[in-house]
């Protein structure tokens, strides 16, 4: 039987239009997941911080790093940040883990502060590997000291690279469950999921862990909604800890409550109360 040539039309314009709209879902999910920023709102100064100035590369772009070192034989916190902002939006925090005896390095993935390149997807992941061999290779730094600090959108390369590599542990501060269940979170009434990619899924690497993992949520998060948080620590493999600062937001947890925030960070590396 022949196929009516006004229907394989139909069909044609149909399948052309479900390939437009999954681009654009793609391109907004593109747009919408990352918002680098170059400028600096604070200076290590301002925080009594002096940190060597780090300089590495990572496919083919040239991406800056601060390292703060910590008291010798005390882990190292390779901090990776969240979609927006710059290494220096994170120095409130990292001043405690400094204060702490702690070792930190963060870096601004392409496309962020001063960092080359441009910001998009695949590399946010990627500079994440070449910022742990930076610390491993480069810097001599002990593999199994290394605690993994991903916050927000940075729990997605912290867990991928934590399943790829040797390390001491995983902190997790604000994640998600999924590109996925953000979405639709954020359009309950509508079925914009179905076009999220399925690679940011952090469910799906939160359970192959084989290593101690600490979650840590605000309360009151109103960007990532606490239970995604819950739903990463139930999923994952023991060791774990779930830490609830009750009245922090996305970024102010330790600000609210630095006592329990930095207290939980310390028994999770292992320091002693002395330190």
């Amino acid at each position: 039987m022949r196929i009516p040539k006004l229907a394989l039309n139909a069909v044609s314009v149909a399948f052309l239009l479900l390939a437009l709209v999954f681009a654009l879902g793609r391109w907004h999910e593109r747009d919408s997941i990352l918002h680098p920023s170059r400028e600096y709102d604070y200076s290590p100064a301002e925080f009594g911080l002096v940190p060597e100035d780090v300089q590495f590369n990572s496919g083919g772009a040239r991406l800056h790093g601060w390292y703060f070192a910590g008291k010798p034989g005390n882990p190292v916190i390779l901090y990776i940040q969240g979609n927006a902002g710059t290494a220096a939006n994170r120095l409130g925090a990292i001043k405690g883990y400094v204060d702490m005896g702690l070792g930190v390095f963060i870096y601004e993935p392409r496309g962020f502060g001063t960092s080359g390149g441009m910001a998009v997807r695949e590399s946010f992941i990627e500079d994440s590997v070449w910022a742990y061999d930076y610390l491993v290779k480069t810097r001599g730094v002990d593999s199994a000291s290394v605690i993994i600090l991903g916050q927000s959108l940075g729990g997605v390369p912290a867990l991928k690279l934590a399943n790829s590599v040797r390390c001491k542990g995983v902190i997790l501060e604000g994640a998600f469950i999924s590109v996925r269940q953000m979405a639709k979170d954020f359009y309950p009434n509508a079925p914009i999921w179905v076009l999220a990619s399925s690679d940011f899924d952090n469910a799906r690497e939160v359970k192959k862990l084989k290593v101690p993992l600490l979650v840590i949520y605000g309360g009151r998060d109103d960007i990532i909604s606490p239970y995604h948080s819950k739903r990463l620590y139930a999923l994952a493999p023991e060791p774990k800890e779930l830490l609830a600062v009750e009245d922090g937001r996305h970024t102010d947890m330790f600000k609210v409550n630095p006592q329990l925030y930095y207290g939980g960070i310390a028994r999770f590396a292992g320091l002693k109360a002395s330190e």
